[in-house]
C-alpha cells in the first residue's frame, strides 16, 4: 500500500518543482538607469513577479515535508494525513498564485511591449493556477477515500488526472521560459537567467555574484 501511495505521489512531487523553478528563474531586471521610463517600468514588472521568491520558498518545504511523510504510510489513516498535507500546501500556492496574477492585472505599465509580457505572464500564472488545482481535486480523492477496499481505484484514478496537469505545467513551464527569455532581452537585463538552489529554488547568491 504505501508504494502504491508513493507511486501516485511522485509525479506530486516533481511537477511542482519543474514549474517552480522556472518561477524563481524569473529575475526580470535589476536594471540601474538614469530614470528612463523603460527601466522604471521593467523595475516595476519586475518587483511584482519576483514576489514568487519568498511563496515558492515556502512551498518548496513544504512539498518536502509531505514527501517524506508519504514514504513513511503505514495505514490508510497515514496515507489520507500525507494527501491532506499536500492539498493544503497547494490550497496555498494556488491563493498566493491568484494574488500575484490580480497584483500583474493593475500594475501600470505605458510601455506597449512589457504590457503584452504583462499579461502574458497572467495568462502563464493563471494556467499553472488551474493547473495545481487539477492536482489538488486528484490528490482529494485519496483525501476522502473511505475504505482500505476503495484506495487502489482511487489511486489509480488520481494518478490519471494528475498525468493532465502534469503535462500542462510542462507545456506552461516552456511557455513561460520562453517570456523570460524575451522580457529579459527587451529590458536588457544582464544576466538572463540566475541559478536557483536545489533546496530552496530560491536566487543563489553565489551565482548571482559570479
Amino acid at each position: 500500500m504505501a508504494t502504491a501511495l508513493v507511486r501516485v505521489f511522485s509525479e506530486r512531487q516533481r511537477s511542482p518543482r519543474r514549474w517552480a523553478t522556472a518561477l524563481a528563474a524569473l529575475t526580470v531586471v535589476g536594471l540601474v538607469g538614469c530614470g528612463s521610463s523603460k527601466v522604471s517600468q521593467c523595475n516595476k514588472l519586475a518587483e511584482v513577479v519576483n514576489q514568487t521568491q519568498d511563496f515558492m520558498k515556502e512551498f518548496e518545504t513544504e512539498i518536502q515535508a509531505f514527501s517524506e511523510k508519504a514514504a513513511q504510510v503505514k495505514n490508510l489513516d497515514d496515507i489520507k494525513a500525507a494527501a491532506s498535507q499536500y492539498t493544503t500546501a497547494v490550497d496555498k500556492v494556488v491563493i498566493n498564485l491568484d494574488g500575484l496574477a490580480q497584483e500583474l492585472k493593475t500594475t501600470p505599465l505605458k510601455d506597449s511591449e512589457l504590457s503584452q509580457f504583462r499579461d502574458s505572464y497572467v495568462e502563464v500564472v493563471s494556467g499553472f493556477k488551474s493547473a495545481l488545482e487539477e492536482a489538488r481535486q486528484a490528490m482529494n480523492l485519496v483525501v476522502t477515500v473511505q475504505s482500505e477496499t476503495d484506495l487502489p481505484a482511487k489511486i489509480e484514478e488520481s494518478q490519471q488526472q494528475t498525468v493532465k496537469a502534469v503535462t500542462t505545467i510542462e507545456n506552461l513551464s516552456q511557455n513561460e521560459a520562453q517570456l523570460i527569455a524575451d522580457v529579459n532581452n527587451y529590458c536588457g537585463a544582464v544576466p538572463h537567467f540566475v541559478d536557483s538552489e536545489e533546496k530552496t529554488l530560491g536566487l543563489d547568491p553565489h551565482a548571482l555574484r559570479d
